[in-house]
């Protein structure tokens, strides 16, 4: 069995960039990469391929794709175990497959780089998140995509930021990453709202101004739900900084579990971490 580990990753706001280059496609933005994230234990098999995401039997497309693209007619038995939920906003998809482009390339002898490629194709292919791989592949806290895709196209940077504890609240239903950016003129507001922040935070970035900027950007676009306004608008009155995580019925803060609960009470499911700079790696071979 081939195990690999991957960081979850928070898009607080973003830019879709379209290219007819799979791999200049993407999204400019800033996130957070978290400690918790994504393990995949991987095995070659006979007969069919088969995906277990947290216990359960899944179609697990992007998977799927990662393997199709990294060993073509290959099968494998891929148990995926997620410390976060999925649909909420937390990248865990592309942590996800990264983790099995890892073990993949561990077992075909492809490159780190094959393998990031790979799950970054997944991503956009299928219908995931535009940016989660390119943020992972950057071993900083808050990774800022200054230019769409994957090296030597896309590009990052870094402020030096980290959090020592980010507290996570989940308040409704996963969202599609797919349903929302099928939409264009939603699309558009996105983009309008999401290439000023991406600039001003690029120019002057701070903790502070991850939350403002992360704020603005959600309102401007209109993608934050009632529940997560409702939500935010209270941390805020009780002195919490906190925004929406993209896309998700989701928020991100750095106030304690305790601040959270006596701010909204029992409202969501309340997970906690802190960012990482550690990298996406292999943490057993077969």
């Amino acid at each position: 069995m081939t195990s690999a580990f991957c960081p979850a990753h928070i898009t607080c706001f973003f830019s879709p960039v379209h290219s007819e280059n799979i791999l200049e496609k993407g999204s400019r933005g800033a996130g957070i990469r978290l400690r918790s994230g994504t393990t995949v234990h991987l095995d070659e098999i006979k007969g069919s391929t088969k995906v277990r995401i947290d216990g359960k039997i899944a179609n697990a497309s992007i998977t799927r794709h990662v393997l199709e693209q990294m060993a073509p007619g290959r099968s494998f038995d891929v148990t995926v175990e997620c410390d976060l939920p999925i649909g909420q906003g937390f990248g865990m998809s592309a942590s996800g497959a990264v983790a099995a482009a890892l073990c993949l390339s561990e077992i075909t002898g492809k490159s780190r780089k094959e393998a990031f490629e790979a799950a970054h194709t997944a991503e956009v292919v299928c219908g995931g998140g535009l940016g989660d791989v390119a943020g992972l592949m950057h071993e900083g806290d808050v990774p800022i995509r200054t230019r769409a895709g994957m090296p030597p196209f896309g590009r990052t940077a870094d402020r030096g930021i980290a959090f020592e504890r980010m507290t996570l609240v989940v308040l409704g239903r996963k969202l599609s990453t797919a349903g929302v950016l099928g939409d264009a003129e939603r699309v558009k507001r996105i983009c309008s709202a999401g290439d000023a922040v991406v600039d001003e935070f690029s120019e002057r970035g701070t903790k502070d101004r991850l939350f403002e900027l992360s704020g603005r950007f959600s309102a401007e676009a209109g993608i934050m739900g009632p529940a997560v306004a409702d939500a935010v608008k209270t941390m805020e009155k009780n002195g919490i900084r906190a925004s929406m995580c993209m896309l998700g019925n989701s928020i991100f803060t750095d106030a304690t579990e305790e601040e959270v609960r006596d701010a909204i009470g029992d409202r969501g499911r309340i997970f906690t971490t802190s960012s990482t700079d550690g990298p996406a790696r292999i943490i057993r071979k077969a």
